[in-house]
């Protein structure tokens, strides 16, 4: 990996973290407790698209940990339900990119939709709390409109950067 991509990748994970820390300061009032829309997942919606999977794991990863290490929540339990989602938004990402079957607005909703699935398994197995399952139905409804607009704003910006990355 070159020295202007490894800079270009921390850029994207600070400006993640920038993202994260500003989100949490915005309460949703919404039906589901905790529920946020993921601006994060903009920046790496970008990296996937820009440089490919390897990189959006890296983008991803270093946020998740990086974001929990600033708000002195690392191995907490707000922590592991970030990294389960994040990882299952990963691999569904990924798989969703790689199959050549959805376009960006596809990727996105089902990095959304994934991500709450791994926290609401998560959170059944951490609390055996089986009723929070009752909140997956509004989960990914949420998740469609998140992941969609996710999509819309990474599109723009994938456009007017295009051949400004490495």
């Amino acid at each position: 990996m070159s020295t202007k991509k490894s800079v270009i990748l921390a850029f994207l994970i600070a400006l993640g973290i920038i993202f994260q820390l500003i989100e949490s300061f915005f309460p949703v009032v919404m039906i589901v407790p905790g529920y946020k829309i993921g601006i994060a997942n903009i920046v790496g919606l970008f990296a996937l698209y820009a440089y490919g999977p390897k990189e959006l794991t890296i983008v991803c990863m270093g946020r998740i940990f990086l974001a929990a290490l600033l708000q002195g929540t690392l191995f907490s339990v707000p922590f592991v339900l970030s990294l389960t989602g994040g990882i299952f938004s990963l691999i569904a990402m990924v798989i969703g990119f790689r199959s050549n079957v959805f376009s960006i607005y596809g990727v996105s909703v089902l990095g959304a939709c994934f991500h709450n699935i791994g926290q609401v398994i998560a959170i059944t197995i951490l609390y055996q709390q089986f009723f929070m399952q009752l909140f997956l139905p509004i989960l990914l409804a949420l998740s469609i409109v998140a992941g969609l607009c996710i999509a819309l704003l990474s599109t723009q910006i994938l456009k007017r950067m295009k051949g400004r990355f490495v």
